[in-house]
């Protein structure tokens, strides 16, 4: 603030001159401007303040208001603390309050104002500017408002999902789960057909309710992301499992390279990274009728210290996006093209989520496409590097492998590079074919390889046809053979002993260096493997002690089934007070405890046990069952001592993976758990030679 007021008082007279300009410039200006004793009388005004405090005149104002604290201020106590202020820091700047017109009405004011001393340090009085800011404290005052609003609405709306995601669920979970189990037991082919179907049709409706409410998350800035360590690799390869059989089904090579200096283990969201990959690897596959889908990713330090840039691509051989159709790709319940809606189906915001996830985590999303020639989209997102897991092919099995001759055979020439450059990795010598005629005519020369994989799908002459022709050349004993097939064509094979190994793609290097290496063990120290007696039908017994909590009696139902199909039995209650009442007749190891129930719901019920056995070493280890998929449901059931979660559709495998981390926490009784059985192997068995 400028001291032009304090000159109007000065200790020597200025000439009438200089006086009456300076009153001009004064009695002009547009903010208000006072000049006010320590016992609160104005000595001085402007016809600016006087028109803001609604007087007609600088006489009127200074005849009408003798007590400012009384006739100005909406509170009195300002004044004190305008005094606090002066006395504390000599001046005070944009202090705001409420101040009464003459007419009554109420405006917001601010003012920059300080103290005029005499030679003593007294003060003589205080002089300074005033701002009428009525405008900007109503528009503020809207805006908090509006913000309130949207927050009112913004918490209304996550309750609304919650309750629909509930809702929904809830009788998915009886569609879902009475089919799957149905599925499992005697039909005729017609029967199992619309089974599957029935199955299929809601595992579509889940993916729909899941995108939305994803979204809806995303869009009220509710969704939160983790930062747990997870391995990179396994996140990949998990993904690509998901898709191996869909695309093993349109005759489609899914493939995968990482490259060398990916880091193996990072702090990140596993989860909403497994989403990403298994939104664009699915949109591939469906866009893909024939030709491949390859997964590829490089790493590159971040910007801060220890962060890691992962960069991810995704590419197929597909129909393409044409130009027009990129620049609306990633607009909400959009899709590139109507036909392919209709002909593809899919509600148009995966990719909308995807991006938004990819921005989540510090990264970005594009793609490049070519109508007819594919597309490929890259994204990338920001992680905490953390020391690497050591892999299995590090160690002896790739010192087996030094120096051994690979012959590799794939008319698919990603693949070819792939494995090439696996091979040189892993210090073997490779050479690589792309048909059964060029691959025998290089044995019948005179090539020799102690190992060969072959892919089962070639044109032509495909890997069982060429495997039967590599057989008159050499025996299993001096060149075994690896068969690579799609899901499903294992069933096709005749003869499966002219293989050593059968493997599934998207084959895993883990896998390959393994089964290669045991080959060369096998090769060197055993020259004849005795068969592996298969292991034991059936499955055990389970000897825990665990009670359902579920109000609903068609998922009372599906819960008690698929425990029975994994060798589980269970009490039922149908409310939080029953749990209790069961609890207090026997002890249980673990408790499926259904959140939301009728008079005594799981997170109360929860509560009431943990105070309960606050003293005792062995407590129920508790799973929450809920059909809500909000963020922080699973914190809330956490909080109330609960120890694990399952989100409502259940599955059969979800059931057998919560007992077994109830086991592996001890709070089960130490018996063998039963497993559902798996669609592949995750290693690869040996033939008996």
């Amino acid at each position: 603030m400028t001291e032009t007021v304090s000159t109007l008082l000065p200790s020597e007279e200025p000439s009438a001159v200089a006086l009456q300009r300076y009153m001009s410039i004064v009695q002009n200006a547009v903010e208000g401007i006072f000049q006010s004793t320590p016992d609160g009388r104005y000595l001085l005004v402007n016809h600016a303040l006087a028109r803001m405090y609604g007087y007609n005149s600088v006489d009127e104002l200074l005849e009408g208001v003798r007590d400012i604290s009384r006739s100005i201020y909406v509170d009195p106590t300002v004044r004190d603390e305008f005094k606090r202020l002066i006395a504390q820091d000599g001046e005070v700047r944009g202090l705001e309050y409420q101040v009464r017109r003459k007419d009554g009405d109420i405006i917001w004011i601010t003012e920059n104002a300080r103290a005029v001393r005499d030679e003593a340090g007294a003060v003589i009085y205080y002089e300074g500017f005033i701002q009428d800011i009525t405008a900007r404290k109503q528009v503020e005052a809207e805006l908090r408002v509006a913000k309130e609003a949207a927050e009112a609405a913004s918490v209304a709306k996550s309750q609304f999902l919650a309750v629909m995601s509930h809702e929904i669920r809830t009788p998915m979970n009886g569609v879902i789960g009475m089919a799957s189990l149905l599925l499992d037991s005697p039909l005729s082919s017609e029967q199992h057909d619309f089974v599957d179907t029935i199955r299929q049709s809601g595992d579509a409706l889940l993916t729909i309710i899941n995108d939305i409410l994803d979204f809806s998350k995303i869009e009220s800035g509710r969704l939160e992301l983790e930062h747990e360590p997870f391995s990179v690799r396994e996140c990949v390869e998990a993904a690509l499992d998901l898709l191996a059989p869909k695309a093993g089904e349109k005759g489609l090579d899914l493939l995968y390279e990482i490259a060398e200096g990916v880091p193996g283990l990072v702090r990140g969201d596993v989860t909403r990274l497994r989403q990403i990959l298994v939104n664009l690897l699915n949109n591939a596959v469906k866009f893909t009728e024939r030709g491949e889908v390859v997964l590829s990713l490089r790493s590159e330090p971040g910007i801060e210290p220890g962060s890691v840039r992962l960069e991810f691509a995704v590419a197929d051989t597909g129909i393409g996006i044409s130009r027009e159709a990129l620049t609306r790709l990633f607009q909400s319940f959009s899709q590139a093209d109507a036909s392919t809606t209709r002909r593809y189906g899919g509600t148009g915001l995966g990719l909308v989520i995807a991006r938004r996830l990819t921005e989540m985590m510090g990264g970005t999303m594009g793609v490049e496409s070519e109508p007819g020639r594919g597309s490929t989209f890259r994204f990338s997102m920001v992680v905490e590097s953390m020391p690497n897991k050591p892999r299995p092919y590090l160690g002896s099995p790739r010192l087996a492998l030094s120096g051994r001759r690979l012959l590799i055979v794939d008319d698919n020439a990603t693949n070819r590079r792939i494995l090439t450059r696996l091979a040189q990795n892993w210090g073997m010598q490779s050479q690589a074919t792309e048909s059964g005629a060029e691959t025998l005519a290089l044995l019948h020369a005179g090539a020799h390889f102690d190992f060969a994989i072959l892919d089962m799908q070639m044109p032509e002459m495909d890997g069982y046809m060429l495997a039967q022709a590599i057989r008159k050349l050499h025996s299993a004993e001096t060149l075994p053979l690896v068969l690579l097939s799609s899901l499903g064509h294992r069933d096709l094979i005749p003869d499966k002993t002219l293989f050593a190994a059968l493997l599934t793609k998207p084959t895993k290097p883990a896998q390959i260096i393994d089964l290669l290496a045991r080959l060369a063990v096998r090769e060197t120290s055993e020259p004849k493997s005795a068969p592996v007696a298969p292991a034991p039908k059936g499955r055990p017994t389970s000897q825990h002690r665990i009670l359902l909590a579920e109000d609903n009696s068609v998922n009372q139902k599906v819960a008690l089934h698929m425990l029975a199909r994994v060798g589980y039995r269970a009490d039922v209650a149908a409310n939080g007070l029953e749990v209790l009442e069961a609890v207090r007749r026997q002890t249980y190891d673990i408790i499926f405890m259904d959140v939301q129930m009728p008079e005594m719901d799981g997170l109360e019920a929860t509560k009431h046990l943990r105070a309960a056995a606050a003293t005792d070493a062995r407590r129920p280890w508790i799973v929450a069952l809920t059909a809500n998929a909000m963020q922080g449901d699973r914190e809330r059931c956490l909080a109330v001592g609960m120890d694990d979660y399952i989100t409502k559709p259940i599955k059969t495998p979800d059931l057998s993976a919560a007992i077994a981390r109830a086991h592996g926490h001890g709070q089960a009784k130490p018996a063998p758990l039963p497993v559902p059985p798996a669609r592949i192997p995750e290693e690869p068995a040996l033939q008996p030679a």
